[in-house]
C-alpha cells in the first residue's frame, strides 16, 4: 500500500515536472537578460511570469487548484510589481490603487473560475473582491479620510451579502447586507458634509439611513418568504422617528426637504415591495 501510494506520487512529479522545468527556465532567462540590458523591472516580473505559467498549466491540464493558485500569486506579485517598478511616476497611493484594483479583478477571475471549471460560486471570493475594490477607489481620493473607508469598503460588502441572499434565498444574509450597506452610507452622509458638526443634524442623517437598512430588510424578505415580515419595522421606525426630530432640532430651515426627500425614498421601497409582492421570485410559505 505505502509502495503505491510512493509510486503515484513519483509519477506525479513526473507528470508535472516540465511546468516546474518551464518555470526554472523562464526565470533563468529573465535574470541574465536583466543582468545584460540592466532594466531591473525584468527581475521583479519574474513572480508575475511564474504565476501566468502556473495559470496556463492549470488550464490547461484542468486542475483548478493550479488556477486558483497561479492567482492569487499573479494579484500578490502584481501588487509588488507595481509598487517596486520605478520607472513609473506615480505616487505610493496611486501605487496602492493599482496594486488593489489588479488583485480585485484576480479574484473576481477566481470567482469566475470556480463557475465555469466547478459549476460553483464561491462567493467568499467576491467578498475580496469587494474589500480591495474599496481599497483602491479610496486610494485613488485625493483627500480622503476613515469616513472614505468606511464607506467604500462597507458598501460593496453590503452588496455582496444582498446578491449572495437574494441568490440563496436568505434572510440570514439580507439582513447584514442591508444593515452594513446603509449604516455605511448613514455614518458618511451624516459626518462627511459637514464642515462644523454640532452632533443633532448629523446624527439624525445616521439615523435616518439606519432605519431605511432595516426597512430594506422588510422590502428584500419579499425575496425569501410570501409572509410579511414585520419586526425590521420596530427598529426601523424608532431610529426613523428619533432621527428625524434630530435632524430637524439641528436643522429646521430645511424640514421641508428633509421631508420629502425621506419620502421619495420611502416610496421608491413600497413600490419595489408592491412588484415584489406580484412578481414574487418564489412560492415559499
Amino acid at each position: 500500500m505505502t509502495q503505491g501510494k510512493e509510486n503515484k506520487k513519483h509519477t506525479r512529479m513526473i507528470q508535472y515536472a516540465p511546468v516546474f522545468g518551464i518555470v526554472m527556465i523562464v526565470s533563468g532567462l529573465l535574470l541574465l537578460l536583466d543582468q545584460r540590458i540592466q532594466t531591473t523591472w525584468l527581475s521583479i516580473s519574474i513572480p508575475v511570469v511564474i504565476s501566468l505559467i502556473l495559470i496556463m498549466a492549470g488550464l490547461v491540464i484542468k486542475k483548478l487548484r493550479w488556477t486558483v493558485s497561479g492567482l492569487i500569486m499573479l494579484g500578490l506579485s502584481g501588487f509588488l510589481f507595481v509598487m517596486l517598478l520605478k520607472s513609473i511616476s506615480l505616487v505610493s497611493n496611486d501605487r496602492l490603487a493599482i496594486g488593489f484594483a489588479i488583485n480585485a479583478f484576480v479574484w473576481l477571475l477566481i470567482f469566475l473560475n470556480y463557475l465555469f471549471m466547478r459549476r460553483t460560486k464561491a462567493w467568499w471570493s467576491l467578498f475580496i473582491v469587494a474589500i480591495c475594490s474599496g481599497l483602491a477607489i479610496t486610494f485613488f481620493i485625493p483627500d480622503r479620510g476613515i469616513l472614505d473607508f468606511i464607506l467604500y469598503i462597507s458598501v460593496p460588502l453590503g452588496f455582496v451579502f444582498l446578491f449572495w441572499g437574494i441568490y440563496k434565498k436568505s434572510l440570514g444574509l439580507i439582513i447584514p447586507g442591508s444593515l452594513i450597506a446603509t449604516m455605511a452610507i448613514g455614518v458618511y452622509m451624516g459626518w462627511s458634509s459637514s464642515p462644523k458638526p454640532e452632533g443633532l443634524q448629523e446624527t439624525g442623517t445616521m439615523l435616518v439611513w439606519f432605519a431605511l437598512g432595516w426597512m430594506m430588510i422588510v422590502v428584500l424578505s419579499r425575496v425569501v418568504t410570501k409572509r410579511f415580515i414585520w419586526w425590521p419595522l420596530i427598529p426601523g421606525g424608532i431610529m426613523l422617528m428619533v432621527g428625524s426630530g434630530l435632524y430637524i432640532g439641528g436643522n429646521p430651515g430645511n424640514t421641508l426637504g428633509f421631508l420629502s426627500n425621506t419620502g421619495s425614498i420611502g416610496l421608491i421601497l413600497f413600490g419595489i415591495y408592491l412588484i415584489l409582492l406580484k412578481f414574487g421570485m418564489n412560492n415559499r410559505d
